[in-house]
C-alpha cells in the first residue's frame, strides 16, 4: 500500500509540474504523510505552517514537532503566529476567519516565487463534509462539486483517499504525528458532520459514499461545460448592470447561483427573482454586501432587473475647469459650455439633482422638471440619484448629460465668455 501510495503521488507530481512546491502541514497523519512522501520524492519544497496559539502549550508543541522534522530533514520552513482568538474580541466566525488568515500565509509566499503551486492535505472525507457543509448552508452546483485536485496553483492530490486509509499508510510508514485534540469537539459544524451524523448515515446507507461522489463528477463536469457561459454573463452585468426579463427566462436556475456567486451576491438572492420578476417597478432587494463587491442590491424596471453598485463603488461627483475665451467655436462638445459670464449669478458648483429641480432647457419655450428629463431619457430609477446638476447661485445651468439650459448661453454678442469644461 505504501508503495502503490508513493508511486500515486510521484506520478500526480509529474502530470503537476512546478519549479517550486509549498506544502500546508499542520502536524496531523494526512499533513504528515504528504511532507514525507513528496521529501522522498526529492522535489523543491518549503514547508508552510500556521500556529493560531488556540490550544495554549499543545499549539506551541505542533509548531515544534514541525521545526524539529524540518530541522532533521534539512527543509526550509516558514511559520505564521497569530492569537485568532484576540482577532474575533470584535466579532466573526472562528474557522472562516482561520481560513482567511491561513490562505492570505499561502498565497503571499506562491506570490513571491514563480510557476510555485501550494499542496494541502485535504482528502476523501475532507471532500463528503464539505459536500454536506455546503448543501446544508444552501450552495450551488459549484459548493457541491467540491474541492478539485488542481484549482488554480493549489493542488489537492490526497482526494481519493480516505481518511482510515492515509492513516493506514501512514502506520506502514512508520511516520510520527500530531492530534489536534479539537478535532473531537462537536462545536464545529463540520465536526458534528465528520464524528456524528456521517458514521450514522454512511452505516445505514453504505452507497452513500460512492453516490456522493458519482454526484460531484457530474457536477463538475457540467460546471466545466458552461464555465466560458457563466464567465460571459458574470462580466455582462458588471460592465452593463441589468439583465433583461427574456434573458431572465432563458436561465436556468443553478447557472444563476454561479453567477450570483462570481458577483459577490448571496445565493439566498436567486430565489427573489421569481418575486422581483413578477413584482411591480421599483421593487427591490439589498443586501449586506463586502467592500470589493460590484453590487449592493437589485431593482426591477420595466424590461429588466438591475443592479445597484455598491456603495464604495458609487459614482464620483463631476468636476469642472473654467476659463475665459474671446469668441464662440464653430464646433462644440457635450461636455463643454460656453456661457455668458454677464448673466452668471455668483458662483458656479457641481450638485446632485434633487425632486423639484426646474431648469430652462434650450429648444423648449417653457421650463421642464429634471425628474421629467430624465424620464424622458430613458434614465433607469436606479441611476437617477447619480445624476448632477451645474448651477450658480440663483439657478440651474446644465443637467450634466442631458441639457443645457438657455438663460445663460453665449451667443456671438455676448462680451465675456467663460468655457466650462465638465471631468465625469
Amino acid at each position: 500500500m505504501l508503495n502503490k501510495f508513493q508511486t500515486y503521488l510521484s506520478s500526480f507530481i509529474e502530470k503537476n509540474p512546478a519549479e517550486h512546491f509549498f506544502i500546508a502541514v499542520s502536524g496531523g497523519h494526512d499533513s504528515m504523510l504528504l511532507l514525507d512522501t513528496c521529501r522522498i520524492c526529492a522535489i523543491p519544497i518549503t514547508v508552510l505552517h500556521v500556529n493560531y496559539q488556540l490550544r495554549g502549550e499543545e499549539s506551541d508543541d505542533d509548531q515544534t514537532f514541525i521545526e524539529q522534522y524540518c530541522q532533521t530533514h534539512a527543509l526550509p520552513l516558514k511559520v505564521k503566529r497569530i492569537d485568532l482568538q484576540e482577532k474575533l474580541t470584535s466579532g466573526g466566525n472562528l474557522q472562516q476567519l482561520a481560513r482567511k488568515e491561513r490562505y492570505d500565509f499561502f498565497e503571499s509566499h506562491l506570490n513571491q516565487v514563480t510557476n510555485s503551486c501550494l499542496m494541502v492535505a485535504q482528502h476523501q472525507d475532507d471532500q463528503l463534509e464539505t459536500f454536506w457543509l455546503q448543501l446544508f448552508r444552501g450552495a450551488g452546483m459549484s459548493g457541491l462539486q467540491g474541492m478539485l485536485k488542481k484549482n488554480g496553483r493549489i493542488l489537492r492530490p490526497l482526494l481519493p483517499f480516505s481518511r482510515t486509509q492515509l492513516a493506514q499508510i501512514s502506520q506502514k510508514a512508520n511516520l510520527k504525528w500530531r492530534e489536534d485534540s479539537s478535532n473531537a469537539s462537536t462545536k464545529y459544524l463540520r465536526n458534528l458532520f465528520r464524528l456524528k451524523l456521517l458514521p450514522e448515515l454512511e452505516a445505514k446507507i453504505p452507497s452513500l459514499r460512492e453516490s456522493i461522489q458519482t454526484v460531484q463528477r457530474v457536477f463538475q463536469e457540467a460546471l466545466k461545460e458552461r464555465e466560458n457561459e457563466i464567465q460571459a454573463l458574470s462580466e455582462r452585468i458588471k460592465n452593463d448592470d441589468i439583465i433583461t426579463l427574456n434573458e431572465l427566462t432563458n436561465i436556468p436556475d443553478y447557472l444563476l447561483v454561479e453567477v450570483f456567486k462570481k458577483l459577490q451576491i448571496p445565493a439566498v438572492f436567486t430565489k427573489k427573482m421569481t418575486i422581483l420578476i413578477e413584482g411591480e417597478v421599483g421593487k427591490q432587494y439589498s443586501w449586506q454586501a463586502d467592500l470589493n463587491a460590484p453590487f449592493q442590491s437589485m431593482m426591477k424596471e420595466r424590461d429588466g432587473i438591475r443592479f445597484i453598485p455598491n456603495d464604495s463603488e458609487s459614482s464620483v461627483t463631476p468636476s469642472f475647469d473654467s476659463e475665459f475665451i474671446r469668441e464662440i467655436p464653430r464646433t462644440f462638445d457635450k461636455n463643454s459650455l460656453y456661457l455668458d459670464h454677464s448673466k452668471i449669478q455668483g458662483n458656479l458648483y457641481i450638485r446632485k439633482w434633487q425632486e423639484g429641480d426646474r431648469m430652462y432647457p434650450i429648444g423648449l419655450k417653457g421650463s421642464k422638471l429634471i425628474s421629467d428629463i430624465l424620464k424622458d431619457d430613458h434614465v433607469p430609477t436606479s441611476k437617477k440619484s447619480n445624476c448632477f446638476v451645474l448651477c450658480d447661485d440663483e439657478k440651474i445651468i446644465c443637467c450634466i448629460g442631458h441639457r443645457i439650459d438657455r438663460r445663460c448661453i453665449a451667443d456671438h454678442e455676448t462680451k465675456l465668455v467663460i468655457r466650462i469644461d465638465i471631468q465625469q
